[in-house]
């Protein structure tokens, strides 16, 4: 905010008086007369000439009004305290602007942000470290390389922040080979051949028959017509059913860890990148669950050139645990249920049997499961 006075001067040559002030280059302004007195605005450090080209032209000058940061900081010139303290507060600000306090990641979906930071991490991209103390160009190629899900990465810097902005790979079927190699289509299941769909490449098998894992079931080595022998990438789409067979056990009496409500804490001072603890440290116990906590503290809206890590260790017991036959069933059945979602969401399922065995130290169960799946896989000829 510019600093001002607000002069008057009153005598019988007050306008000639002012004047001789513009013609000596003492700068003044906003010039106004009332009732004969003139009043003029002029800087604080012009005020010393014009008090003497006043006494020597018979005219009478006084301060009327002061405005400005100059005048507001002024009672506190001899107050070195405060005058430190803020010197003090611009050099952390200063300081805190050379370093990298926090760090963003966005567009990640099925990778997640502590697999980004852990990359990042080798190339001494952190909290706290140098804004000129890293290689952006490298991390950005590594996290590409390291993290297959990853298409693309872009890190930027915006003050003591940096954004991770990343771009993932759309799903693609990793076992498919490229169509300018040649394969074979065989079966990745044991079954009796359904239904055959044949794109390309010379068909082994009829529906009916049986084939087991591993064998060829369309064949890229084909005729082409003229009598000659060709390798082609043979594609198709084999349907078979196939049938499973697999056991399950609940015991009536099993180990089981249950939270006894102790929590134990160790906490750091995260500082350019190095870990300080505020306490002795707690060995990490065995039975427990760990979980980390990072946290910026602020002080007046600012964020403090600091971080407060709290490693947390919630305990836990091994309790020997009873069941009765009813809920022994109830877990065997959810566990049967699972196993199901897992591995026959994609199939047809034909007959899913299911039969209970009480034995005298739990309940077992056995499962015979008859399905329709795809069972073509390529696979480069000569690959076994």
């Amino acid at each position: 905010m510019k600093s001002y006075i607000v002069v008057s001067a009153f005598g019988s040559y007050n306008e000639e008086f002012v004047n001789k002030l513009v013609k000596t280059n003492i700068k003044v302004w906003n010039i106004k007369n009332k009732d004969g007195v003139i009043f003029f605005n002029t800087s604080p450090f012009f005020y010393k000439k014009i008090a003497r080209a006043a006494l020597g032209s018979g005219i009478r000058t006084r301060v009327e009004e002061r405005h400005g940061a100059y005048f507001k900081l002024r009672p506190y010139k001899k107050r070195y305290g405060v005058f430190f303290g803020a010197a003090s507060f611009l050099a952390i600000i200063v300081l805190m602007s050379n370093f990298v306090w926090d760090i963003k990641v966005h567009g990640n979906e099925s990778v997640s942000a502590p697999q980004i930071m852990e990359v990042m991490e080798k190339h001494g991209i952190t909290s706290g470290v140098n804004i000129h103390g890293y290689d952006s160009e490298k991390a950005e190629l590594s996290l590409v390389l390291e993290l297959d899900s990853l298409a693309w990465v872009n890190i930027e810097r915006q003050g003591s922040r940096i954004h991770v902005n990343v771009s993932e790979r759309l799903e693609t079927d990793t076992n498919k080979i490229p169509v300018t190699t040649p394969c074979n289509v065989v079966a990745v299941k044991t079954g009796i051949i359904v239904e055959t769909e044949v794109y390309r490449g010379r068909l082994l098998v009829e529906p009916g028959s049986g084939v087991s894992r591993g064998n060829v079931i369309v064949s890229g080595v084909v005729d082409d017509g003229a009598g000659n022998i060709i390798l082609s990438h043979a594609s198709a789409k084999i349907i078979a059913e196939c049938e499973d067979n697999a056991e399950f056990f609940v015991p009536f009496t099993s180990l089981e860890r249950r939270n006894n409500r102790r929590r134990s804490e160790n906490n750091f001072i995260v500082f350019l990148g190095h870990s300080f603890p505020l306490s002795v440290i707690d060995s990490k116990p065995e039975n427990a669950v760990f979980t980390e906590e990072m946290r910026a503290p602020t002080f007046l809206g600012l964020r403090l050139p600091f971080r407060v890590k709290t490693e947390v260790y919630a305990h836990y017991d091994y309790v020997e645990v009873t069941i009765g036959q009813a809920q022994a069933l109830e877990r065997l059945k959810a566990q049967i249920e699972l196993y199901r979602q897992n591995f026959y969401s994609d199939s047809e399922i034909i007959t899913f049997d299911e039969k209970y065995i009480m034995c005298e130290d739990g309940i077992s169960a056995q499962v015979k499961v008859v399905y329709r799946t795809d069972i073509a896989q390529q696979r480069m000829i000569g690959v076994p």
